[in-house]
């Protein structure tokens, strides 16, 4: 069989492991690294190793999620890399496992504390894919995810957390399970539907309260700019929800970048607004959500 027969199937698997790791979110988890980071005032080498061990768990979690939803998605969405056949179940375990423990090793070599949030940080995301269709706190578990990599790479600097860490965690943890809720409520009538926009628009609103210098508020009003442009996709005439929450997710590396400039790690912040940059250039060639 000649190579111009295989080539075409070769790059139809590579693109269904990437459709599986939904890889073009995952920039975002490297930002969320540098502001979990900063807000410990860490930097340097152990920085990459933090964030190919996030990134390793955050891949793992989406390919075990298509798992767990295997039997849904032959009905709902057939064309999915798993129930169309293009990737194996068997291959796409072992691929979930090998990244886990993979994932499992690097924090382990970040030190104990890294190494035991990230336990805490697996335990969510498999409670999170295992339980996400009918449990209506899903939202909040995937919030406390994306927390839980800010925790987790502070504790490779720290061995305590500080209340501005702690505060920012939560603030991503809203405006996570904002993004989602708003998918989910977008059908109400009347005021219901509008209640998890005051959740995305939290982080804005703490940065202009909180007593921080005007260019953390330009920052704050980038992140508040793009999420109402995201809103319109959920509230405006042209609806595209699958649109809407794929901008917003992207938006968390604006909120990366948010955080990083109240930390004051000016340094880091290009990185913070490429993340985006690449996440919503990536959203048009391989889907989000």
């Amino acid at each position: 069989m000649s190579s111009s027969t295989l080539r075409p199937a070769w790059r139809q698997r590579l693109y269904g492991h990437l459709s599986l790791a939904r890889v073009s979110n995952s920039p975002t988890v490297v930002s969320n690294v540098l502001a979990g980071a900063a807000l410990a005032g860490g930097a340097g080498l152990p920085l990459v190793l933090l964030a190919a061990a996030m990134l390793l768990f955050y891949t793992a979690g989406m390919y075990l999620n298509d798992l767990l939803d295997l039997r849904t998605d032959r009905r709902e969405r057939p064309e999915r890399p798993l129930p169309s056949g293009l990737i194996l179940p068997g291959e796409a375990w072992v691929v979930t496992a090998g990244l886990f423990g993979l994932g499992g090793w690097l924090l382990w070599l970040a030190g104990g504390a890294a190494f035991l949030s990230g336990l805490v940080l697996l335990g969510l995301i498999v409670l999170y894919d295992a339980w996400h269709k009918t449990n209506p706190l899903s939202p909040l578990v995937m919030g406390l995810t994306r927390a839980l990599v800010y925790v987790t790479a502070a504790f490779a600097f720290v061995s305590h957390l500080s209340s501005s860490l702690l505060i920012w965690s939560a603030l991503l943890t809203l405006y996570v399970a904002g993004l989602t809720y708003v998918a989910k409520t977008e059908h109400r009538s009347g005021p219901a539907r509008f209640w998890p926009v005051a959740l995305v628009l939290a982080p804005a609103v703490y940065a202009y309260v909180g007593g921080f210098a005007w260019p953390v508020w330009m920052l704050a009003l980038l992140l508040a700019a793009w999420v109402g442009r995201s809103l319109t996709f959920v509230y405006g005439p042209q609806r595209n929800i699958g649109g809407a929450v794929g901008r917003m997710i992207a938006g968390i590396s604006l909120l990366d970048a948010l955080v990083l400039g109240g930390a004051g790690a000016w340094a880091l912040l290009p990185w913070a607004l490429a993340a985006f940059a690449l996440t919503r250039w990536w959203q048009r060639h391989i889907q989000g959500t």
